[in-house]
């Protein structure tokens, strides 16, 4: 099932849901790779012990899912990079 961004606006889906879907195995062993130490010592349930200047850092390469956002009818955004990465980063950790 695709989320759309009004199904999360509209509690229809959640968080991990929503930006969950444009988590790819891909981005799970960048952030695995761009960040080890700072994923093994977060205590933080989603990651805000982490500078988010380095989320930005390693988002960049995500510059070009514009139209992946275009089509769940939202924006590419720096905020919606980290969340996704932020994701990745739950899952990194559930899987563990």
């Amino acid at each position: 099932m695709i989320y759309t961004r009004k199904d999360y606006m509209t509690d229809k889906c959640t968080h991990a849901e929503y930006y969950g879907q444009l988590v790819t195995q891909g981005m799970k062993g960048h952030v695995a790779r761009a960040i080890p130490q700072g994923l093994a010592r977060s205590t933080d349930p989603h990651f805000n012990d982490i500078p988010l200047a380095t989320w930005d850092r390693i988002g960049f390469m995500y510059h070009g899912l514009g139209p992946e956002f275009k089509k769940l009818g939202d924006f590419m955004s720096k905020a919606g990079i980290v969340c996704i990465l932020k994701e990745a980063a739950r899952q990194i950790r559930e899987e563990q």
